[in-house]
This record gives structure tokens, sequence and C-alpha cells, in this order.
């Protein structure tokens, strides 16, 4: 045999402390993540960014099961959102070529707007908020796309390259595209909607409309 039972005894023993040595890497990931969130709920305050940005971009699994068991799962989007945004601010301001990201759930049930190769293309009848969010964004140096799925986002980050990204949806989608987005090193805002459910969706419009103003 390959091994022999001494072998074999040595295999499990290092195979057992590198497992140990998972273990508490694991659990010293957690006990950090708690602690800066604890200060940015709580305190308002972000501590060691940095630390922070490279486990949220890369073990949210673990935090978001953690966070499972004391909250919920919109509790944990909330903190990511809130983290992403606060770290983001001053990068995103400096962008020169930025997109705002819209859901075409914010239109009216009745929206007479086609899907085009950009997305959903606004016809500005006023019946849904986007045709007012569009062109106040467009007036602050933004490009728009009112899109249907993931995969136009991926479409409009290879063909227009923007170095910032905002984008409006429910939390879920919002974290994990916000994550997707600094994995890939974009600067990027993102803005919640107040009731999601996929159709006739609502935003928090003065909010909003304030922070794109803003991000000049």
């Amino acid at each position: 045999m390959f091994f022999d039972g001494l072998g074999l005894a040595a295999l499990f023993e290092i195979l057992g402390i590198i497992s140990a040595l998972l273990i508490l890497v694991g659990l010293a990931i957690v006990i950090i993540t708690v602690i800066l969130g604890y200060f940015l709920v709580k305190k308002n305050k972000l501590l060691f960014p940095q630390v922070f940005l490279y486990i949220m971009d890369n073990f949210h699994p673990i935090l978001l099961k953690l966070c499972l068991m004391i909250g919920t799962e919109d509790t944990f989007y909330r903190i990511g959102i809130d983290f992403y945004n606060r770290y983001y601010y001053q990068y995103f301001k400096r962008a020169e070529r930025k997109v705002l990201i819209l859901p075409h759930c914010l239109r009216d049930i009745k929206c007479p707007a086609k899907l085009g190769i950009n997305g959903v293309e606004c016809v500005f009848c006023n019946r849904c908020p986007l045709g007012s969010i569009i062109k106040v964004a467009r007036d602050n140096n933004y490009e728009v796309y009112i899109i249907p799925g993931s995969t136009f986002i991926k479409r409009i980050l290879k063909e227009k390259n923007p170095t910032g990204v905002f984008g409006v949806s429910c939390y879920r989608d919002l974290f994990y595209g916000m994550n997707y987005l600094s994995r890939r090193g974009i600067p990027v805002q993102g803005q919640p909607l107040l009731k999601d459910g996929c159709i006739c969706t609502s935003v928090d419009m003065e909010e909003l409309l304030t922070r794109i103003r803003d991000s000049r």
C-alpha cells in the first residue's frame, strides 16, 4: 500500500491541523466582521474599511449564514449596502463615466415603453417615476439604463466600460450587484427600493434624486 498505518496516521494528523486552522480563521473572520459591523450600525463609524471590504467581497456567504442565526437576511443586505455606499462614495464621485441602472419593475403596469437593445426605452409618459429620474440623471452626466435582468448589466459593463455604477433594486439583488462590481474594482452606489415585488415597485424619489445630484 502507498501509505502504511503510520503514514495514514500522520496524514490524518496533518488534515486535522489544517481543519483546525481553517476553523480558527473562519472564527476570526466572523469576530472581526461582527465588531466592524457593530461600529458601522450602532456607532455610525467605518473602521478598518479595507479589511471590511475584503471580508464583505470574499466571505459574504459565511456572513449571511451567521446573520441568519441572529437576525434576518434583509438585515445582512442592509449592512452590506450601507458599507459599500460609504466605502465607495468618494471614489464614485470622482468617476468620469457614470452609469445609472434602474429596474424595469418601477414602470407603471400600463407602461407603453418597448424593450430594446439597451433595455427598456422610456417614452416619458409620466405614468411612473422613471422619466423624472432619467432627466435628472442625464443632467448630471449619467448614462441611464432600465434593465429587465442581470445579463443586461454584464453587457453594459463590457460595452460601456463605466468607471462608476449607481444601481436601484431590491435589497437582495442590490447587494449582490454591488458585491459583483466591488470585486471588479468598480466604485458603486446603491439605492434600495421602498417596495419590491417585481411589479409596480417604489423608491424614495427625494433621496434618490438628491444622491444623484450630490454625486457630481
